[in-house]
Order: structure tokens, then sequence, then C-alpha cells
């Protein structure tokens, strides 16, 4: 084991751009966690409009590059870079540009920096760039990255030759381990599920808020077909046909949200819907702890754990999920959470009904739920786990 504090460079198309800012939030707990430890770390990330391009935060060094007019730098944060970014002809016109300032950017900072080991989070574009140096690398998938592997050979192809170079593989679910091993059988070395930290004491500090009224319904998150909000606007309407007091908070942003708005409208559900941005994350425990009941309505596979839930469990709202993905992780059906049918209004607006209706059943979940959580994704038990992998990985 070194004697010497390790350095470790983070490469990630997701950071945060400022105070408060969600985007890579859990990259950054990381890496401000392995600094308090006595460690150092820089990260590599992608510049977005009105962000610094090097600074330092928390003790991380953060370099931003660029790779195009401000205008144009629109690839990475906007919309998930697996879920949809590419879509956008300005971001499309920037991808190469992206991919050789990336590239550029990491070959820089390994020589500047010649670090023990590199920390690359999502395999794609971070893992396979990681790949092409000689430094050790760790590859964590946090779900979207996951979910290439089932769309094209091409990506399956390429994700081997990653996976097949790195020290270690992290994911952060166990459902995201077994799809890794389910695309490429044979082709994935030491794997370790390492679920990301939450910033609890945060969290916890919501759940002081007081609830509005009437009860409310927060959904946090992207607006792509993936996440199902569109099935929770018809759930809504469903609850509105019932008589069941609620006001719905949309918090979010993405490519979905204008025909989310005219389903909203041609439901006349308008009058019970507040339609917000995405806030700092600073702002989060507040959003859930003034809400009733937190929603995740993802259909497919495409949720790689589901944080929000967690975060809002800590904050005091009871959480409504899905089976998708790695959901069911977190929300235990009528244990720590209720799970409804994946896809199915009604059945989606019965487990709202269920919980905006019996106070006891919210406090039972809730309580059961933040105990989970606290257990599985407290930073001290996480930071940790992923210390003792750069450890392995640098002694090795």
């Amino acid at each position: 084991m070194p004697t010497r504090p390790l350095k470790i460079l983070t490469v990630t198309h997701n950071y945060p751009r400022f105070i408060g800012d969600p985007a890579g939030a859990f990259v950054a707990r990381i890496a401000e966690g392995i600094i308090r430890l006595g460690h150092q770390v820089e990260v590599v990330a992608p510049h977005a409009p009105g962000a610094a391009v090097d600074e330092e935060v928390g003790g991380v060094r953060v370099h931003r590059f660029r790779y195009a007019p401000e205008f144009l730098e629109r690839v990475a944060y906007t919309g998930g870079l697996h879920q949809g970014t590419l879509g956008s002809p300005l971001a499309a016109l920037s991808f190469p540009g992206f991919v050789l300032g990336f590239s550029a950017a990491v070959r820089r900072a390994v020589r500047h920096m010649a670090p023990d080991l590199i920390h690359a989070h999502w395999w794609l574009p971070g893992g396979w760039l990681a790949s092409r140096s000689r430094v050790p690398f760790v590859v964590t998938c946090h779900g979207s990255d996951v979910g290439l592997l089932g769309r094209r050979p091409a990506f399956r192809r390429l994700a081997a030759k990653v996976f097949g170079r790195a020290a270690r593989t992290t994911t952060v679910s166990e459902f995201l381990a077994r799809d890794l091993v389910k695309w490429l059988p044979g082709q994935i070395g030491p794997l370790t599920v390492t679920p990301m930290p939450v910033d609890v004491e945060a969290f916890l500090q919501g759940s002081g808020a007081v609830k509005v009224s009437p009860p409310q319904i927060l959904y946090a998150g992207n607006l792509v077909p993936s996440k199902g909000v569109d099935v929770l606007l018809r759930a809504a309407a469903a609850l509105t046909h019932r008589g069941v007091p609620y006001q719905l908070k949309i918090l979010g942003q993405g490519p979905s949200q204008a025909s989310l708005q005219a389903l909203a409208h041609d439901l006349r559900i308008e009058s019970s819907i507040t339609w917000s941005p995405f806030v700092p994350q600073t702002a989060m425990p507040a959003e859930y702890g003034m809400s009733t009941v937190a929603v995740l309505p993802t259909r497919g596979q495409a949720e790689g754990l589901g944080l929000t839930l967690v975060e809002a469990l800590l904050a005091g709202a009871a959480v409504v999920g899905t089976p998708a993905g790695g959901i069911p992780e977190v929300v235990r059906h009528e244990e720590t959470g209720l799970l409804a049918r994946e896809g199915t209004p009604a059945n989606l607006a019965d487990q709202l009904q269920r919980l905006l209706t019996d106070p006891s059943l919210r406090a039972r979940l809730n309580s059961a739920g933040r105990e989970h959580v606290l257990a599985m994704y407290s930073p001290k038990a996480t930071i940790g786990r992923f210390l003792e992998i750069y450890r392995d990985v640098a002694r090795n």
C-alpha cells in the first residue's frame, strides 16, 4: 500500500458547473471526500456556458476544457449525453470538437499530474478516454452508459475494449452489475457495486420543512421519454377525476418539456401543475421536505439507481417508483416505499392516492426508508469503499 497520498485524476462529462449545481454532484462528493482523507484529486470535465475554465472547489482542482464557441457547447449536461443530447443539431455540430478537446485535456492532465490512477465516470466517453492512456483506471457505470450496450453491437465492441483494460469496474447498483455481465459475458474484470454518496446532513435538514397544502407530489429529473413523466401526468388526471386533493410539481428540464406541457393541457390538469427548471442542489432538501410524495415513474431499464428517491427519503417525503432498473434497490415495496406497475397510469394513481391519504402508511414507509438509505448511501460508507479500490489499484 502506498505510504504517500494518492493522486487521482477524475475524468467525467458531468460535474457541477457552479455551487449547488446538481449535475454530477455525486462525482464531486467523491472527489471532495477523498481530498478530506488526505489525497489529491484533479478533475477534467467539459466547459459549459458561464462556468469557470479552471477553479478549485472543495480542495479539488477542476479543469473544464473548451471545445467550441460558448453558444455551441451543448454536448454535455443538458438532457444527458447518452439520452438524446446529440439529437440537437447544435450539439451534433460540436461533437467532434468535444471528443478531440476531451482527449487532449486528459492527455495534458496525465502529463501534468502524473496520477497514480484515473477514475472515469461513465464508460463512454470517460472510460474510453482513460483506456487510451497507460495509467491504470477505475471505471464507474451510472446507468445511461450501460443502456448504450443494448443499442448497437458497435457499442458492445468498444465497451469490451474499455472494460478489458480497466483495473476495476464499479456500478452504482446490483441491477447495473447484472446488466453489464449480461451484455459483455466474460469480458468484465473485477466488478464491485459502489453506490454513490448522498449529502446526508443536507437532506436530513429538509425533513424540517413545512408540508405544502394541498399535498404536493414532486418529480425531479430530466424531461426525457424514459423517465415516464407522461405516465405521471395521466396518473395525476386520474387523481383529479377521483377527487383526491394534490398539487404536482415537475422540477426539471429536457427535450420532452413542450410535449409534456401539451399533454397536461389536453388532460385539463394545468391548474394542478407547477413547472420549474432545475434548482441549485442546495435547494433540493427543502423541495423534497415540502412534498408529501416524491415519484420516479421510469419505464424500461433506464434507471441506474434512482438517487432522487434516496434524497427524498432523507428529507422526509414518502416515495413511489417503478420496478425499473435499480429503483427496487431503494424502494422495497410496502417496506421503504411503494412500487407502481411500469407504464400504467391507473396503478401509479393508486399508489400515489394511498400515500396522499394515509398518514400512518407514509410515516412507516419513510422511517424504514430513511434507515435503509443511511446504511447504504452515507458519504462515510461510500467514499471509504472507493478509497479501498483506489489503494488496491495503486498497489497493483
